[in-house]
């Protein structure tokens, strides 16, 4: 019993931690920028108009653009499962998804004030409901696994079967997702940046 809950201590992802390290770090570099080396003016000009310009993509182009962003990772970290190279890459994966998402919101707050804590939020809603508990879920199966391959246990055929059963679940519910930022998002987004000129 003891070995058995020793293991699973070993085994423990900690994505919400990571998640919530990265987020705090995401909020602070803009400031560090800012006050160091860049100009926070223009450079979170440069960011915005870059991620508002995705919203004026339209078509296949757009889509092709967020199954680049999104599934380039995502895939990356499902392949590593099978490798030693799972845990650095869940680990990494969840920071830096942290990461981003406080550079989104400190960003459009630096620039916008509080009418760009609203954009930010529309940025991520309704396709964010989805990808974070995805995200915590398969980042926990990869570092699993592949910590199991650090011990020299090894992924056997019958656990291969159930990872690709889980992969094609969760490939399914990040299709979701992503049809969700692809067709949802924008329109949310646009509603929000109209709403929001009504108090300029």
């Amino acid at each position: 019993m003891e070995n058995l809950l020793s293991i699973k201590k070993k085994s423990f992802f900690p994505g919400l931690t990571l998640l919530l390290a990265g987020f705090l770090a995401g909020m602070l570099i803009p400031n560090f920028i800012y006050r160091f080396s860049w100009k926070q003016q223009a450079f979170s000009a440069v960011y915005l108009l870059e991620t508002y310009g995705k919203t004026e993509a339209g078509g296949i182009d757009y889509l092709l653009q967020i199954l680049w962003m999104r599934g380039g990772i995502f895939f990356l970290s499902l392949i590593c499962g099978f490798t030693v190279f799972g845990v650095p890459m869940a680990i990494m994966a969840m920071f830096f998804t942290g990461i981003g998402l406080g550079i989104v919101f400190s960003m459009s707050i630096l620039q916008f004030g509080l009418t760009g804590g609203a954009v930010a939020v529309a940025l991520l809603f309704p396709h964010y409901l989805i990808y974070l508990p995805l995200w915590d879920s398969v980042y926990q199966m990869v570092y699993r696994e592949s910590m199991g391959i650090w011990r020299n246990h090894g992924i056997f055929p019958q656990k291969v079967s159930a990872y690709l059963l889980k992969v094609l679940l969760y490939t399914a519910l990040y299709g979701v997702g992503i049809l969700l930022e692809w067709r949802v998002n924008p329109w949310i987004l646009n509603k929000i940046l109209d709403f929001s000129k009504f108090f300029e």
